[in-house]
């Protein structure tokens, strides 16, 4: 095995996992330390209202997901047909169908929110 390989994986499953758990446990702990000072002062807290996840938020996420793995199916079929040689088309291929998605979300949700 390579020295790339062991980083690669020490990486992957170590340094990643835990940085996602540490800003998880930071984001939660501000969170409680703010409703104990609304608590402090007084207040309900289920005035509060939380943002919830709408049908656009998800709409929104299919649409840059779908976008992204279009554009790396293409790029990987130029690839394939030797239409490029190089790499970097994927990413190329990937952010700009992704950045179309997003787009076309646009146009969707804009009618949307004059109803």
């Amino acid at each position: 095995m390579k020295l790339d390989d062991v980083i690669s994986i020490i990486f992957l499953f170590g340094v990643l996992p835990v940085s996602i758990m540490v800003i998880w446990y930071f984001i939660h702990k501000n969170m409680i330390k703010e409703r104990m000072k609304l608590i402090d002062k007084g207040i309900d807290l289920s005035t509060i209202k939380r943002k919830e996840s709408s049908f656009q938020d998800v709409l929104m996420w299919g649409m840059l997901a779908g976008g992204t793995g279009l554009g790396l199916l293409i790029g990987d079929i130029l690839l394939e047909t030797n239409v490029f040689k190089d790499d970097m088309i994927l990413g190329i291929l990937a952010i700009l169908f992704g950045g179309v998605g997003l787009i076309t979300y646009y146009y969707i949700r804009k009618p949307a929110d004059k109803n």
